[in-house]
């Protein structure tokens, strides 16, 4: 390890050419890396992201189709990054259809609405009576099963061969059994 040289008296720990970051860090200025994703505050920028997305004049003004154009190509997209990597825990889940619940039936307008057909079926496809709007809980199933699905069919790649060598594979996944040693992230695909 160095220190960096620069005009101002200020030392940095440079590695490499490289700033060296304390974690927990910000990946893509948002995902937060080596935070602990089992506890609510690692989830709060997601939810602030979502709640500003959803300011109070866009609910009055637009009608359901734009609510739900909106649903689709700017709220989903929103928590990809998180919902791909960790398990979203139950409270977060809940916290996160409550406000989509919310600006679909009544955001903008002052008193509370009355939600016109269930959630569940909000989230149906549209060939069979509904909006098609992602259910978070089955997508953050899905990206996370594609891990293993990767895992069992992909050939070669350096983070197949630490997984490996770690843990033993996909084949270890099927083990109800849980090590000291398996990540946070290995529990939680092995609770898929």
């Amino acid at each position: 390890m160095t220190l960096c040289s620069s005009a101002k008296p200020i030392i940095k720990v440079c590695f490499l050419n490289f700033d060296v970051m304390k974690t927990p860090f910000k990946y893509l200025g948002c995902l937060p890396v080596g935070g602990f994703h089992k506890r609510d505050v690692f989830w709060v920028g997601v939810l602030d992201k979502i709640e500003s997305k959803l300011s109070s004049w866009k609910g009055r003004f637009l009608s359901l189709a734009g609510k739900i154009c909106l649903f689709k190509f700017v709220l989903s997209p929103i928590p990809l990054f998180y919902v791909s990597l960790y398990k979203v825990f139950a409270m977060v889940l809940n916290e996160i259809v409550k406000l989509q619940r919310n600006f679909l039936w009544s955001w903008g307008s002052e008193e509370r609405k009355i939600a016109r057909v269930s959630w569940k079926k909000v989230c149906e496809p549209l060939d069979v009576g509904g909006l098609d709007i992602m259910d978070i809980r089955l997508f953050n199933s899905a990206l996370l099963g594609k891990w293993i699905w990767r895992l069992h069919s992909h050939k070669g790649g350096l983070w197949k061969q630490i997984l490996e060598s770690k843990y033993g594979g996909w084949r270890s996944l099927k083990e109800s059994r849980v090590y000291n040693k398996d990540s946070l992230w290995w529990r939680d695909l092995k609770g898929i």
